[in-house]
């Protein structure tokens, strides 16, 4: 917010857009015991570019409805967050109608939908996996501009705390008795935009 309110003062043009894209999630468990898996999910929402006196130098701040789905074990759960990033970008043009950039800055997440979710697998024992309600992550990327007002981006998305919780029971043969597990999870994530200023 800080940097925000820093370039927006002295800014030289502010555009009005939208961007949208597709994301790929890759969900690492503290625990071995569980396997990574990779989905697929989407965001849409307003942004805003903002070109500030030094040259090449801009910020990109947006609102976007993200929604992924999230494997774990065999359930796939769908989280539905309120993403906000605001990222500093340095770019150079490469004649009149193209250019590239280079941008990083933080991301808050804050959850929308549901965050908790109990079941039970085919063997009766139970699964607990519970989302964060608030996330900060750092995003890195590049992308190119083409024309006044379109741009694409990639950007790689690193959370800097967990993400969610899991908590699963199995059964301990030996005492003919419950075992509890507990895990914590990081989400990282691949994320391909679009974005058109008018």
């Amino acid at each position: 917010m800080a940097l925000f309110l820093t370039m927006s003062s002295f800014a030289q043009d502010i555009q009005i857009g939208a961007k949208g894209g597709f994301d790929l999630t890759s969900m690492e468990f503290s625990s071995g015991d569980l396997d990574k898996s990779n989905r697929a999910g989407f965001f849409i929402g307003p942004s805003m570019r903002i070109d500030t006196p030094v040259m090449g130098l801009s910020v990109d701040v947006s609102a976007l409805y993200d929604q992924r789905n999230i494997k774990v074990g065999t359930r796939t759960l769908t989280q539905e967050s309120l993403v906000v990033p605001a990222n500093a970008r340095f770019g150079v043009s490469i004649g009149d109608l193209l250019g590239i950039f280079v941008s990083a800055g933080p991301q808050l997440s804050y959850n929308l939908g549901k965050s908790s979710f109990q079941w039970e697998d085919i063997d009766h024992y139970r699964k607990h996996f519970t989302f964060q309600e608030t996330t900060l992550s750092i995003n890195l990327g590049a992308g190119a501009k083409i024309g006044g007002n379109l741009e694409a981006g990639i950007y790689y998305n690193v959370p800097l705390g967990k993400t969610a919780d899991f908590t699963w029971d199995t059964l301990a043969s030996e005492l003919q008795d419950l075992d509890m597990h507990t895990a914590k999870s990081k989400t990282n994530a691949w994320r391909i935009s679009v974005s058109y200023y008018f």
